[in-house]
């Protein structure tokens, strides 16, 4: 609690004790929300004529639901990068370095990263 107000100051900006308690949730529930993927992603380009399997490919990233989508979203994480980078610097950098390791040649990052069965079958 005391790293929690250190960091954000809610306390100090007059949130209420109730107010304080769910931002702590909240926190608690992205960082929680963070897993690593592994696997291949199936890939459909124009130079491709039917869709092909990806290099193997490594994502370590926070994603809207571990149990419904099972994959992570470039949008969305630039969103939940700005909580957890205030939280924890060097966990939003390892989160970010993984996103741009998935860059391919032409400077494209898939804007979701479905790695492996788990998060092909959901």
């Amino acid at each position: 609690e005391r790293r929690f107000e250190d960091t954000f100051a809610l306390a100090s900006k007059g949130f209420t004790p109730a107010q304080q308690h769910f931002a702590q949730a909240a926190l608690s529930n992205l960082l929680g929300g963070i897993g690593y993927f592994h696997g291949r992603s199936v890939l459909q380009s124009e130079h491709t004529e039917e869709p092909v399997l990806s290099a193997e490919g490594s994502l370590f990233t926070a994603v809207p639901s571990r149990s419904f989508f099972p994959r992570g979203f470039l949008w969305d994480e630039g969103f939940h990068q700005l909580l957890v980078a205030r939280w924890d610097t060097a966990l939003s950098r390892d989160v970010l370095a993984h996103w741009l390791d998935l860059m391919n040649a032409d400077g494209w990052i898939p804007r979701e990263q479905i790695l492996g069965d788990e998060a092909r079958a959901r």
